[in-house]
């Protein structure tokens, strides 16, 4: 299950930034051939649910001209994440301002359903996305943001980066220590378990997707060890036959500000396994979990952090994304680690935003929940900042 925008090996989650380009989605897209010679208020990179969220806010004013830009179809990213994959936020929760969730079997939106929402969500609000066309690069020129894109050119007096943490997959240096002849396969490339070779499979990561395809793994019949930096702590789905959302909801942790007390615990002990299915196959041995850091490896053996050494024959790595920010090519904008530089959102280059960032200002910052909060705090910040300066000319 997965409730953030699904991680995507390109630069630009949600299928945006440097990434091949993908197909068009007519229904909600203006066409914008030739804007290259037009000044745009507002650019948004990034046509998943942060992006689309702002667009929404930016565009009650009709007077501000905006464009969402996306190399791939709305929605692609969800459907490039494995079959099996259903988000663990309810349907109450998985949804954009202005268009509720549909109805539907089961408790929990597939990838599937949230593709097609997203699609929905883009044609419902008539929102002016473009897709299809890569962003290459982004610079300043003076006091203008010009994006050199495969559509050609595009500037823009504000823009909102709505791309993402998750672009690259993560590979520890362990994974070029082992022998050729194991099968080596990062999350973001696993589809199902005809992916992963017949016979034991060490899964690597502490987080959701490491749980969930572990225990798909299990289920499938396969001899599963998982290999996570500590403990996993269990959130249950429901508790008294209600959704554990709603009870993080009422009880106010969701919404939490990043820097309250329950936020900086979160924090510091990592995120939760949510659901408690992997705990069972632990409890009833059929899937041996091992609380150990992988450190190294050596032919077949992976090299754990107490020393031990576990054999094996295929290796699946959930063991994260790091950030794609090469094609931003402004100073003062990203830090030295690749990482956006940001205070709630708000760049300190003047006129760069950010969008749908883990705790970006709250704990659901970087889930379909939270993103109305950030969005609509970030179209108006943009707002703010184009009546403070003289319109241009176009």
């Amino acid at each position: 299950m997965c409730s953030a925008d699904p991680a995507v090996p390109a630069a630009g989650r949600n299928g945006s930034g440097p990434r091949s380009a993908g197909g068009t989605d007519g229904a909600a897209e203006r066409d914008l051939d030739g804007f290259g010679g037009v000044l745009l208020d507002v650019l948004v990179i990034g046509a998943g649910q942060a992006g689309l969220g702002v667009a929404y806010h930016l565009t009650h004013d009709a007077a501000i001209a905006v464009a969402v830009l996306d190399a791939a179809p709305v929605g692609q990213s969800w459907l490039d994440r494995w079959d099996s994959l259903r988000l663990f936020t309810p349907r109450r929760f998985s949804a954009l301002p202005g268009l509720q969730f549909p109805r539907g079997p089961g408790r929990y939106p597939s990838r599937v359903q949230m593709a097609a929402y997203l699609r929905a969500y883009a044609a419902h609000a008539a929102l002016p996305v473009r897709t299809g066309v890569r962003v290459h690069r982004l610079f300043t020129q003076g006091s203008l943001f010009v994006a050199l894109t495969s559509a050609g050119p595009v500037r823009a007096r504000q823009v909102v980066v709505a791309t993402g943490p998750f672009h690259r997959p993560v590979l520890p240096s362990a994974a070029a220590e082992l022998d050729p002849e194991v099968t080596q396969l990062h999350s973001a490339n696993y589809r199902r378990p005809a992916d992963v070779p017949a016979g034991p499979v060490l899964v690597v990561g502490g987080g959701n997707s490491a749980a969930q395809l572990a225990v798909e793994l299990a289920h499938d019949g396969r001899e599963v060890t998982v290999a996570c930096p500590r403990l996993p702590w269990y959130l249950p789905e429901d508790v008294l036959g209600v959704s554990m959302y709603w009870w993080i909801y009422l009880a106010g942790i969701l919404n939490a500000d990043r820097d309250a007390a329950v936020s900086r615990y979160i924090r510091r002990r990592g995120d939760a396994t949510v659901g408690t299915e992997l705990r069972e196959l632990v409890r009833r041995g059929r899937v041996r979990l091992i609380p150990q850091r992988v450190i190294g490896a050596r032919g077949r053996d992976v090299t754990l952090a107490d020393g031990a050494a576990v054999a094996v024959t295929s290796v699946l790595w959930c063991t994260g994304f790091r950030p794609d920010t090469a094609w931003i090519d402004i100073p003062g904008a990203i830090g030295s680690d690749g990482a956006p530089l940001h205070d709630a959102g708000a760049s300190p280059v003047r006129g760069l935003h950010w969008m749908g960032l883990p705790w970006q200002t709250r704990l659901n910052s970087s889930i379909i929940d939270g993103v109305d909060r950030d969005a609509r705090r970030t179209a108006r910040r943009a707002i703010a900042a184009l009546a403070r300066d003289p319109r241009m000319p176009t």
